[in-house]
C-alpha cells in the first residue's frame, strides 16, 4: 500500500516499505508467512540473560532468513528486589493466555513461543531451525498493512487486515513498539552486579483487535517513551488465531525508514 504519489524510496525485503516526503511511511506484508518469535524474560531472572543474548543473535540475520522478534519483559519477578523497567502487566497476562490456549500449564522465564508452540527449546539450534522452516512454509492466513506518521511524542498508526483463508474464522491483531540496544546495570535480585543488554524490547504493546470478517481497519496512537531512540526502534504488527494461537502473519517496520519528525 502506498499512501501518496510522493514516495522517496521503496524497497522490497519480503515486505513493501515506502518512505514519503511528509515523514510518513506505509507497509504491507509479503506473499510468504513470517513467523513471530516471542521471548518472555525479566531482568530479575538469572537464566534470562542467556536467552536475551540468543534473541539478539537472531536479529542480524537477513530479513528473509529470520522471524520477527519481540522480547516481552514480565513484572512477576519484580518482587524479589529488582523492578524491571521494561516490564508490563500486559506482557505477563498475554503469556498466561497463550499458554492456556495451547492447553499447557507451564509459565516460565525465559519462555520462547512461536505460533501455537509455547514451549520452544531455544537452546537446541537444530530443533529451532526446523520449527522456523516449518512455520515459514505455511501460507499467510491474512494480509497486513501499516500506515505510520510520526507526531509530537507519539506515532499515529492506521492498521489494515484482509483475511486470506476461509478457515480463519476469527483472528486477533496486536501492535508492538520495540527498541534495540538497551543496557542496564542491575543492582539487586538474581542478576545483581551484572550489566544486561537487550534487543527487540517491547516498550508498548497494544491490542488485541478482533478481525471477525474478511477485512479490518483501525487507528491507534502509540506513545513514544521519554528515552526513545528512534533509530533503534520499530513497529511490529502481527496476527494470530484466537482459537488455536497459530501465527497467521507478522511484519516489522524500523522507524528509521519513516524519516525525521
Amino acid at each position: 500500500m502506498v499512501r501518496s504519489a510522493l514516495r522517496a524510496v521503496c524497497w522490497i525485503i519480503g515486505i513493501t516499505v515506502c518512505m514519503e516526503a511528509d515523514a510518513a511511511c506505509s507497509m504491507t506484508s509479503g506473499s510468504g508467512r513470517v513467523p513471530l518469535v516471542e521471548l518472555y524474560t525479566a531482568e530479575g531472572c538469572s537464566e534470562c540473560p542467556a536467552a536475551d543474548r540468543w534473541l539478539s543473535s537472531l536479529a542480524p540475520r537477513p530479513p528473509d532468513q529470520r522471524p520477527v522478534l519481540l522480547a516481552l519483559h514480565v513484572d512477576y519477578w519484580d518482587d524479589i528486589g529488582w523492578p524491571d523497567p521494561f516490564a508490563a502487566p500486559l506482557h505477563g497476562r498475554r503469556q498466561e493466555a497463550r499458554v492456556m490456549l495451547a492447553g499447557k500449564r507451564v509459565v516460565v522465564t525465559p519462555q520462547v513461543m512461536m505460533g501455537r508452540h509455547v514451549l520452544v527449546d531455544w537452546r537446541d539450534a537444530g530443533a529451532f531451525s526446523r520449527l522456523l522452516a516449518a512455520e515459514r512454509s505455511l501460507p499467510p492466513g491474512i494480509d497486513l498493512s501499516l500506515d505510520v506518521t510520526r507526531g509530537q511524542g507519539e506515532l499515529r498508526v492506521a492498521i489494515g487486515a484482509h483475511t486470506r483463508k476461509a478457515s480463519v474464522s476469527s483472528s486477533l491483531l496486536w501492535l508492538a513498539l520495540y527498541q534495540d540496544g538497551l543496557s542496564r546495570r542491575v543492582t539487586a535480585g538474581e542478576n545483581a552486579g551484572r550489566r544486561l543488554r537487550h534487543d527487540r524490547v517491547v516498550r508498548h504493546l497494544q491490542g488485541p483487535w478482533q478481525v471477525l470478517g474478511d477485512t479490518h481497519a483501525s487507528e491507534a496512537g502509540v506513545p513514544l517513551p521519554a528515552d526513545a531512540d528512534i533509530g533503534a526502534m520499530g513497529l511490529v504488527l502481527f496476527a494470530e488465531s484466537s482459537v488455536t494461537g497459530e501465527g497467521l502473519q507478522a511484519m516489522e517496520l524500523p522507524l528509521s525508514a519513516c524519516g525525521p519528525e
